[in-house]
């Protein structure tokens, strides 16, 4: 897989074109025979290439107003779960994948926007006795 170093898609569908576009035929092979370890490799080069770790970033921004994520993680999972499905011909819901999201960050107390920190976290229950 080789990515453009000076495109940087500027919404979700235009980084799954993009992912799409930048996997050889030995890539879609691995993509079609299962699924692909790719998150400590591609996915790491990905979301630093593309700033998926800045929430402001043109890609992390839309992934915010049309999916409610904001989290480097999910918001390449969510790219990369895209882009796998249409390089094996499938439907993709990303509505689906986004609830996955959600429900992972509910167990930890928090939204897939204050995990991505678009918006602010809970503060934390104060614990020990009241003085007085």
């Amino acid at each position: 897989m080789k990515i453009a170093p000076d495109t940087v898609p500027s919404s979700i569908e235009q980084a799954v074109e993009a992912l799409v576009a930048a996997f050889d035929e030995q890539d879609r092979q691995v993509i079609r025979d299962g699924e692909p370890l790719y998150h400590f490799t591609c996915g790491m080069h990905v979301r630093n290439a593309w700033s998926l770790w800045q929430k402001d970033s043109p890609i992390v921004r839309d992934a915010i107003q049309k999916y409610g994520i904001a989290h480097g993680d999910d918001v390449s999972g969510l790219i990369f779960a895209w882009a796998f499905a249409k390089v094996r011909g499938q439907t993709f819901d990303p509505a689906l994948q986004v609830e996955e999201y959600r429900k992972h960050w509910a167990k930890e107390g928090l939204t897939p926007l204050q995990a991505g920190g678009a918006e602010p976290r809970p503060a934390k229950a104060r614990t020990g006795r009241a003085s007085g």
